[in-house]
């Protein structure tokens, strides 16, 4: 028997609109305008919602995942899947217009994920006007490795213009001679080829966590670096940072101490941060340095063909050193 949900009292109504999920709200607005208005009485919720390019759209919260993939066949409009932790809806392929409409009729304030690639450039433009004139908080932001070097001149200078909060990813290269510079910093940045990021950068940036791959970054930028950070209110967030380099040598020293730096002590010393759930770091075989305040912290640089430098910023909240065997291999 149907219900006629209009006719409830806006109270009630609305009591009942928040009991549901992504998937029956969606199915209800799609019924006529004003039904649609009715379901943003639900106010705001603490649902996140996710973009990555191509036609999945994800809504998570309340421990949940619901994936809405973008269709052209009317006959799948609608359709649902349910497993055990899946559940999915094909709905109309509409564009960008399908993520305003979920963010504009679901109430939601905040982006968990957005991914540009290869192929989405429009509609991730179109979403990033929007999201920065609104100045909503973006978690976690990524550029894919696909997205060609033309199209990365143009997603670049947003990048300080969004309110990025959690963590940058770009796993793409810049065009040659590019001297592009963040001015605007999340918690963690993962640049996979990261010539462009200098040590100007480095030492303006206040992340907890950086990651630097394919680096220019030399011997006496990173001590630079480091003999800034040994300052009392230097870099008061920073825990984790790991720099690979070919510019790395042992002609010069870092810290005073000339490369390779590894601590040769028996037993072996195991350190690691344990950011989140399957989230840590762990560093093996490092020489302790401290700050002016007496903060500890530990560094170890390797060579061979790919030198990298990691240097582990010690917290009683999250670090751990316990001592293992000499014989056990590292763990990545």
């Amino acid at each position: 028997m149907p219900i006629a949900l209009l006719k409830f009292p806006t109270d009630l109504l609305r009591d009942v609109l928040k009991q549901c999920n992504p998937f029956e709200l969606y199915c209800l607005s799609k019924c006529s305008k004003r039904v649609r208005n009715s379901v943003k009485l639900g106010g705001e919720r603490n649902w996140k919602i996710s973009y990555r390019g191509w036609n999945e759209i994800n809504i998570s919260g309340d421990g949940r995942k619901y994936h809405f993939y973008c269709t052209k066949n009317p006959e799948d409009y609608f359709k649902t899947e349910h497993a055990r932790n899946y559940k999915s809806m094909k709905i109309p392929m509409e564009g960008g217009a399908t993520f305003f409409y979920l963010l504009k009729t679901f109430g939601i304030c905040i982006v968990e994920s957005l991914e540009i690639q290869s192929g989405n450039l429009y509609n991730f433009l179109q979403i990033t006007k929007v999201l920065i004139e609104k100045d909503m908080e973006i978690e976690n932001f990524c550029i894919g490795k696909t997205l060609d070097l033309k199209d990365v001149v143009n997603v670049m200078p947003l990048i300080s213009q969004m309110n990025i909060i959690k963590e940058f990813e770009c796993l793409t290269m810049l065009p040659p001679n590019s001297c592009y510079q963040l001015t605007t910093f999340p918690n963690c940045i993962r640049i996979y080829n990261s010539v462009w990021f200098d040590v100007s950068q480095l030492l303006n940036c206040t992340c907890t966590r950086i990651e630097l791959g394919d680096s220019r970054l030399c011997n006496q930028d990173l001590n630079v670096f480091l003999q800034n950070w040994k300052k009392t209110k230097a870099f008061p967030n920073l825990q984790w940072l790991k720099v690979e380099s070919k510019n790395m040598d042992n002609q010069s020293a870092i810290l005073d101490i000339v490369p390779p730096i590894m601590s040769m002590e028996n037993p072996r010393q195991q350190v690691s941060i344990q950011f989140g759930k399957n989230d840590y770091v762990i560093i093996y075989d490092a020489v302790r340095v401290y700050k002016e305040d007496g903060r500890e912290a530990w560094l170890r640089v390797t060579l061979g063909s790919v030198p990298k430098l990691e240097f582990l910023v010690g917290n009683p909240d999250n670090t751990k050193v316990k001592e293992v065997d000499a014989s056990d291999d590292e763990e990545e």
